[in-house]
């Protein structure tokens, strides 16, 4: 499988994941947690149906959005919320781009909480996958990277 993440301390920049749905890691992936649904292996069964090709699974799609997030936060017990709407239909062989930016912070009984908007398309521009991650900055730092970001200033340190 191919990914690649970009690690920009600077908060103002965008998030960015590229993910090719790779047929034989898709596989071992269905085998692991010994997927039942023909549409997620089987190629004639999900055209019979009316897909174009095997559709990748919902959840495997959707891990590699907090990835990128805990990618830039460096703490994955931060994220405090996902919510997420399927849009199209995720392909195998498929190659996704998923992004996302900060699109809000707000404070709540004295933590403060930032917003991520994040949005998955394929390299036809078909938006597949939209989503708004919440991240509790509990601390005035998060490490990322080996450098550290300040969720006051957004600033590298």
């Amino acid at each position: 499988m191919e990914v690649t993440s970009k690690r920009d301390m600077n908060r103002s920049d965008e998030l960015c994941c590229k993910v090719r749905m790779d047929r034989n890691t898709y596989f071992r992936y269905n085998a692991l947690v010994g997927e039942i649904n023909p549409l997620h292996f089987d190629e004639d069964y999900a055209r019979k149906i009316g897909f174009k090709d095997i559709v990748v699974a919902g959840v495997y799609t959707f891990s590699f959005i907090p990835k990128m997030v805990t990618d830039r936060t460096g703490q994955p017990g931060k994220i405090r919320s996902i919510e997420l709407r399927y849009e199209n239909p995720v392909y195998i062989g498929e190659e996704v781009v998923y992004r996302g930016r900060p699109v809000g912070e707000y404070v709540s009984e004295g933590v403060k909480f930032v917003e991520y908007g994040i949005e998955a398309e394929n390299v036809g521009g078909t938006r597949l996958i939209s989503a708004t991650v919440t991240v509790e900055c509990s601390g005035p730092e998060f490490p990322a990277g080996g450098a550290r970001v300040n969720c006051e200033e957004g600033e590298k340190k």
